[in-house]
């Protein structure tokens, strides 16, 4: 643990009491270097409040149920948030907030398939809203793996940027954000629905994309038509991908028809793919459009070497406190593994396995 303490963020262990994790001193666990190792504990263990209880047993010799193991992990998610958040600003993996937003917050949404451990298919399913510059999680959700993942499940404040991948590209979607009053930036996804021009003429994209250049970009007005008729306006914002952009799109898609053996996609849609394209009802420009979604990239690398290396994907519960603490919790622990691999000779065979090494000094 002193190992893992020195790259913590200063101030780390009086924040426990202020932020609510450390409640008292008179139980059994009574220093904030226990509590995290607890936390760690839960996080590297399945989060089970069992096996991290009797690891605390094991590593400092405190007796304690896995009931009071769950007391203390349940308070811990702000406290381990704010570490997390600290130690990326100071690694400088946080993205700074862009002047033109004003005082609008940008909330990422987002869901993911996961598996009960030792089971070879999904079993339920991860939803969650993540406030880009304020690094917390609006909202999570666990649910039976049939509940999609739709923008209307999530909650839009006036004013507030929706930002979301083109499985959330629906008119049900849109129209959603658009009743809250929020805006969106939400990739568009091939044949959702009928695009049209501002003469009810079905509006054909590819013709208008074909133009550009590598890196280049054009916003389109275009319109979608409600089941009652109304004509609903929106903007598509395009940029065309680079030559590396296009040849990694293109192999991706074949290894998706190759791994699940699925018919070969239709030419117009492979062709929109050499395309980054953006539905939005913003008014900024189409470089602070892309810009704001570069972001929500940058953000979804995060969570993707977060569930391939660390394991976020057993969720433990359906408590949203408590998957709060294991979430926080495994980006504190991403957090570290970065921090650490940055001041370390770590030999590139072993990075796989750098969350299971660092995670193991928990134990010592």
């Amino acid at each position: 643990m002193k190992g893992i303490e020195k790259y913590l963020p200063e101030g780390w262990e009086g924040k426990a009491k202020e932020l609510g994790a450390m409640q008292r001193e008179s139980g059994v666990i009574r220093s904030a270097s226990s509590l995290l190792r607890l936390n760690m504990l839960y996080v590297t263990n399945n989060g089970s409040f069992q096996m991290a209880a009797l690891g605390m047993g094991l590593t400092e010799g405190i007796g304690m149920t896995k009931v009071a193991a769950f007391k203390r992990i349940k308070n811990s998610g702000e406290w381990l948030r704010w570490m997390a958040k600290e130690l990326l600003e100071k690694e400088k993996y946080c993205l700074p907030k862009p002047a033109f937003l004003g005082e609008r917050n940008v909330t990422l949404v987002d869901g993911s398939e996961e598996a009960v451990k030792g089971s070879k298919k999904s079993d339920y399913r991860l939803h969650y809203a993540f406030d880009l510059f304020q690094f917390r999680c609006k909202s999570v959700e666990v649910t039976r793996i049939k509940e999609g993942e739709k923008l209307g499940r999530y909650s839009i404040g006036k004013g507030e940027i929706v930002i979301a991948d083109r499985i959330y590209c629906t008119m049900s979607g849109l129209e959603h954000a658009q009743a809250q009053e929020g805006e969106y930036i939400i990739r568009f996804k091939s044949k959702a629905f009928h695009l049209y021009d501002e003469t009810g003429q079905r509006l054909e994209l590819l013709p208008l994309l074909r133009p550009l250049k590598a890196l280049e970009s054009v916003g389109v007005q275009a319109y979608y038509r409600l089941p009652n008729g109304e004509m609903r306006p929106f903007r598509l914002v395009a940029m065309k991908k680079d030559a590396e952009g296009i040849e990694a799109s293109r192999r991706k898609l074949a290894r998706k028809g190759s791994r699940k053996q699925e018919k070969a996609v239709q030419a117009d849609t492979a062709e929109l793919n050499d395309y980054v394209v953006l539905a939005t009802n913003m008014a900024d420009t189409n470089a602070q459009i892309l810009e704001l979604y570069r972001a929500r990239w940058q953000v979804e690398q995060v969570f993707y070497r977060l569930k391939s290396l660390f394991g976020y994907g057993d969720t433990p519960s359906r408590r949203e406190d408590t998957v709060l603490a294991w979430f926080y919790g495994k980006l504190l622990l991403a957090a570290l593994c970065e921090c650490i691999l940055k001041r370390m000779s770590f030999p590139p065979e072993l990075e796989p396995y750098a969350a299971d090494i660092i995670g193991a000094q928990f134990m010592e």
